[in-house]
């Protein structure tokens, strides 16, 4: 059976569509600086991101793209800010991060006050949030919070979604009897009759229904409720009325439970939010896991190519110049005065932004891009020289073929993430020389590492010494929720520990996840600007590392992989 949407007003779709990058930034900064951020300010932005939602389904009725996953989880986080504010403030810390427009707010208890009631949420809103939560896949995540907003909600009359309200609860926390269809309906009719402000119910409510068909697994049960929801008739004239939140919701339990697809046939469901982006078969996630048949085939099949959306984004002839002249500068005595080997941290970061942008504009390397690695490799080598020498002593080291002396220093600028980076390009390089220093320092030789990256630096070093990398690699599959939680691109840890196990056909299948991770990443709000997106250097260098000291082929064809690159490291 196909269910066709309502109409909705085209002049607020374009509304919700134009310039939302920027419109959301201003929103959610205009509220910051207001004063406090509340339940209201949280719902605002919430529903702001479901406009938009139900604006690209417009175009996009399936909803399956890296643009509307960012906006579906945050729409879900600010739902659930509003929920957590209710729940805990002023009594509790907690925090709400928002990924798309990157921007956080903390809040601390604030002794002596109490609950204000109009800071509650309502049933109806305890609902959009909570089936907001399920189809992003954050429930238990945010579930004491809704546990507790839910105790908080304001008394009134038993009404049909509030007894949805009790009903997803009992399925997710068990906390209370599940509420018995036919008798909630028959509570709410009577509540109806002497209230007239309650909606009446005419007779057992079908997300009820439909709730309890998912706990028995009765399926055809489950499929008549679901229609029963659906065919009761979506109304409203802005986008977000084209997604339907609890149907959505029920939609995605079913599938994510049972594996039940929707018997209905209607764009009110977008295939996306029911099976949580899913794409065919089960991915490679980690150590021993089954790869993608689709994966497999394609690989098979021959080289597999992968485009780079993203737009060439060149640096101007004025920009380039200053970058290469403060690099030069950074590796040029001055006379009288010795070298500064914390200049060396800024110099590899323009080189870093030459390579990037020039990368930007072809599919392969070329001359400038070759020089700009052996520079990067030779001045993140000679700042790790300069941290491992003897404090008053003077360390020589060469860059790009020119012989120095610096003195030993080690800054805290020297910390895990330039590690990381002078390690990429050494390992893109293939230069031992360069290596050696890096490997000897290790990423925690000036600064501690707290970030969630802090287990794959561990394990990179660990394999580059030849100890056992795979505590460390198993720790870093686990954190790569928390990067992304935490509005990151988390490192390619999957790519990393098919190179460990030795496996050549997953490390490619491992190499094509982490390419369209890092193209989805980059394809959200104005990420396609960042200075990685031409390039990731983590993802190159593992792969020149996998050809240099395997000899694996490489099967994925893509600018993200410049052939030349490969070739050299082939090479080896």
């Amino acid at each position: 059976m196909r269910i066709e949407r309502h109409q909705v007003d085209a002049a607020r779709v374009e509304k919700a569509r134009e310039d939302f990058v920027n419109r959301i930034g201003r929103q959610v900064h205009s509220y910051s600086r207001a004063g406090l951020m509340t339940t209201t300010e949280w719902q605002l932005i919430s529903e702001s991101f479901l406009d938009y939602l139900g604006a690209l389904s417009t175009t996009r009725p399936d909803l399956d793209s890296a643009e509307a996953k960012a906006v579906l989880k945050d729409a879900a986080e600010a739902a659930a800010g509003a929920v957590t504010f209710a729940a805990y403030y002023p009594h509790d810390r907690f925090h709400v991060f928002l990924d798309y427009p990157n921007f956080g707010m903390s809040y601390d208890p604030e002794y002596g006050q109490e609950r204000d009631p109009r800071h509650r949420v309502t049933a109806g809103e305890w609902l959009d949030a909570f089936c907001l939560a399920i189809v992003a896949d954050k429930v238990f995540a945010h579930g004491e919070a809704f546990s507790w907003a839910r105790q908080l909600m304001p008394d009134g009359p038993v009404t049909p979604t509030r007894e949805l309200v009790d009903g997803f609860a009992a399925h997710f926390f068990e906390e209370v009897d599940f509420p018995d269809p036919a008798e909630a309906s028959e509570a709410s009719e009577a509540v109806a009759a002497s209230n007239a402000a309650a909606a009446p119910a005419a007779g057992p409510q079908p997300g009820l229904r439909a709730l309890r068909a998912l706990t028995d697994g009765d399926r055809e049960a489950f499929d008549a409720a679901l229609l029963a929801l659906l065919q009761d008739g979506q109304h409203g004239a802005g986008p977000d009325s084209l997604l339907p939140l609890v149907p959505i919701a029920l939609a995605a339990l079913a599938y994510r439970t049972h594996g039940w697809t929707p018997a209905v046939d209607t764009d009110y469901l977008p295939h996306a939010l029911v099976t949580g982006f899913e794409t065919p078969g089960p991915r490679v996630h980690g150590l021993g896991r089954d790869p993608r048949p689709d994966a497999v085939a394609r690989l098979a099949a021959g080289p597999v190519d992968l485009d780079r959306p993203t737009p060439a984004r060149p640096l101007s002839p004025d920009s380039a110049a200053r970058f290469e002249r403060r690099t030069l500068e950074a590796i040029t005595p001055k006379e009288g005065e010795p070298l500064d080997a914390w200049e060396l941290t800024g110099a590899l970061r323009y080189q870093t932004c030459l390579l990037s942008a020039r990368a930007s504009e072809t599919s392969d390397a070329t001359d400038a891009q070759l020089a700009n690695l052996r520079l990067g490799s030779g001045l993140g080598a000679a700042a790790f020289r300069a941290a491992l020498a003897e404090p008053g002593t003077e360390v020589e080291v060469t860059i790009d073929g020119r012989p120095l002396r610096f003195p030993a220093h080690r800054d805290t600028d020297f910390g895990p993430v330039f590690w990381e980076t002078a390690l990429s390009y050494a390992l893109i390089t293939g230069s031992s020389e360069d290596l050696e220093p890096l490997v000897l320092a290790g990423p925690t030789i000036a600064a501690e590492d707290r970030s969630p990256f802090a287990s794959y630096r561990t394990a990179l070093h660990d394999h580059l010494r030849g100890a056992d990398p795979l505590p460390a690699t198993e720790r870093a599959l686990k954190a790569v929720e928390r990067a992304r939680d935490q509005g990151f691109l988390p490192p390619p840890v999957v790519l990393f520990s098919q190179l460990v196990e030795g496996d050549e056909t997953s490390l490619n299948l491992a190499l094509l996840d982490a390419l369209e991770a890092h193209r989805d990443h980059h394809c959200v709000a104005d990420r396609a600007t960042d200075t990685t997106a031409a390039l990731s250097l983590d993802i190159l260098a593992l792969v020149c590392h996998a050809r240099r000291t395997r000899g694996w082929a490489v099967h994925v064809r893509s600018p993200y992989l410049p052939p030349r690159l490969l070739a050299a490291a082939g090479r080896a």
